[in-house]
Formats: structure tokens, sequence, C-alpha cells
């Protein structure tokens, strides 16, 4: 392969994904999405039938707004996800809600602002 063409292609694939999204380490920019490393995520909250917090060892928090209303979420006893890789990502990724076949997919993911620590 022509060198040119090779290096061409590697400064594309730089440009489509980024490391350490604004925020945080543990984010990655792949395109318009946001993908979080699985193996950096303390625990995951599940807020209502569309809404999971995903808390990091770094200390930041992303909300994920599902794609739709899952139902069952808020009353299931969460849910598995199966990786591909060490990242789930944004528009991406199916949940199965444990204990039922109800399966969703993950929407956009953004920040949580959290509260300065108290001195």
């Amino acid at each position: 392969m022509n060198p040119f063409v090779l290096g061409i292609a590697g400064a594309a694939l730089l440009c489509s994904t980024a490391f350490g999204a604004p925020g945080s380490n543990w984010v990655l920019q792949q395109g318009k999405n946001l993908c979080l490393r699985s193996d950096h995520i303390l625990r995951k909250t599940i807020v209502d039938n569309r809404t999971v917090i995903f808390d990091l060892d770094d200390g930041t928090k992303w909300r994920n707004t599902l794609q739709h209303d899952c139902t069952g979420l808020k009353i299931a006893d969460g849910f598995t996800m199966r990786l591909r890789d060490n990242y789930i990502c944004a528009n991406q990724q199916p949940i199965r809600l444990t204990g039922h076949a109800n399966t969703c997919y993950l929407g956009d993911f953004t920040q949580v602002a959290t509260p300065p620590p108290h001195e």
C-alpha cells in the first residue's frame, strides 16, 4: 500500500476518535457518540424507565437518556450489557433487563455536574 494513503487513513482514524473527552480520562469521543470505559464504572443508578446515571471511578457522572422508554427498567433488578470491547457507547449499546426479555438501547451520554467538595 502506498505510504501516503496509509498515512491519510491513519490521520482520518485519529480525527474520528479522541481519547479523554472533556471531563474524564475514561470517556472516548467516537464521531458524535461518547463511549465510557466499562472497567471504570463504579455504579449504575436507574433513575426512571429512560434514564441511567453511570458513576466513574474518577468522580465524574454521566447521564444516559435511552433511545426510548424501557418498560420495567425502574423496577428491574438492574440490567446486563454484552461488550464487544472495553467501552459502552451511546446510541450503539443494547441493555437487557435482569429477569426480563426486554432489550433496550442506550441513547446519548451527557456529563452530570457534580457540586464542588465542601471545605
